[in-house]
């Protein structure tokens, strides 16, 4: 009895230990949410991004996932269902990616954004490299506002917002070593893309 109760504790804690460990950032010390989420998913990539040159890893192509289209997607950025995924990958030496897998989520809900995700990062371009690189990994965060500027979206503290996160988000990358970091700033605030050249 008691090497079953052991076991079930085991199985549990084994489970739990595949879920992603990640929160949304702490927002409290910005004016305004969407200028925090947007610096943190700058952040992220730069951190990424520097991790990856230290490595002598530098991308050629970045596909952004396309979410456009499917149905359920929508559904889940209507209900504006957060969490994040972490995607594992490999890269040859002709800067391509390979093994391409999905390493862990926050939770079984956000899986709904996977699909998508897992077919961009097939796309990505590495610079050529003399060895190939295992076992890299990706976050994809998913953080949604949590202020509703829709129904007033002309009020006087909406159109502040979005001027000065538009404005802080480009200024903050203007000159920067990793490109250009160009928001999209329509719909949801789940994804940010870049554009490099080397």
């Amino acid at each position: 009895m008691v090497k079953r109760l052991l076991a079930i504790a085991f199985g549990l804690a084994a489970g739990q230990a595949f879920a992603l460990d990640w929160q949304r950032p702490d927002c409290g010390e910005y004016a305004f949410e969407s200028e925090c989420i947007n610096n943190y998913k700058n952040q992220l990539r730069r951190d990424r991004q520097m991790e990856f040159r230290k490595a002598d890893i530098q991308f050629w192509y970045y596909e952004r996932p396309d979410f456009s289209d499917n149905e359920k997607i929508e559904q889940a950025f209507e209900d504006k269902l957060e969490g994040a995924l972490l995607v594992s990958f490999d890269i040859e030496k002709d800067g391509s990616v390979s093994a391409v897998a999905l390493s862990d989520q926050t939770s079984q809900d956000v899986l709904v954004y996977a699909g998508p995700v897992l077919e961009a990062v097939k796309n990505w371009q590495f610079v050529p490299m003399e060895e190939s690189v295992s076992g890299r990994t990706w976050l994809f965060p998913f953080i949604f506002k949590t202020e509703e500027c829709n129904e007033n979206a002309d009020s006087p503290a909406c159109v502040e917002e979005e001027t000065s996160t538009r404005e802080g988000a480009i200024n903050a990358q203007t000159g920067s070593l990793l490109g250009y970091y160009g928001p999209q700033w329509s719909g949801p605030f789940y994804d940010l893309f870049f554009f490099e050249s080397y």
